[in-house]
């Protein structure tokens, strides 16, 4: 009897604690979910590795015989906005651009009757290196330059 007794009461004791274990672990479980986000989310983990990003456009106008690019790296902060467009007679790259890195912006005209690498009409880099907020235009026509800001616009 007293052996009925023990086990009976071992077996209300084995199943009280699955119970709890049952109803306790939903909580439990979720104290560990893990938010990812920002420094703005109190409940979100920031990355533990850093991150950096990196971000390159190039753009090649054939008939013009010019390219212009552009290219971020070593970012820790990136937001960018761009616009281009090529026609045979006309390049326009519009950059607008805050980023906390390395930047670099640039474009080459060659000589549009040979288009040699060696008869360079222009050769423009740019390189940014820090925090920085960049409102830059490119503008290439057939026989003009104009780069807003740098060279004269007429």
């Amino acid at each position: 009897m007293m052996a009925k007794a023990a086990f009976s009461g071992l077996m209300i004791l084995i199943i009280s604690l699955i119970v709890q274990c049952i109803v306790i672990s939903p909580a439990i479980a979720e104290h560990y979910v893990m938010e990812i986000g920002s420094k703005g989310n109190p409940n979100a983990h920031l990355f533990s590795y850093d991150q950096k990003f990196r971000e390159s456009t190039n753009l090649h106008n054939y008939p013009m015989k010019m390219s212009a690019s552009k290219e971020f790296t070593d970012a820790t902060r990136l937001s960018t906005r761009m616009e281009l467009k090529a026609l045979p007679n006309l390049t326009e790259m519009t950059i607008d651009a805050d980023f906390i890195g390395i930047g670099r912006i640039g474009y080459l005209v060659l000589d549009p009757e040979t288009g040699d690498i060696k008869d360079e009409v222009s050769r423009i880099n740019h390189m940014f290196v820090g925090n920085f907020t960049i409102e830059e235009q490119i503008i290439v026509a057939k026989d003009h330059m104009c780069e807003n800001g740098y060279l004269p616009c007429s």
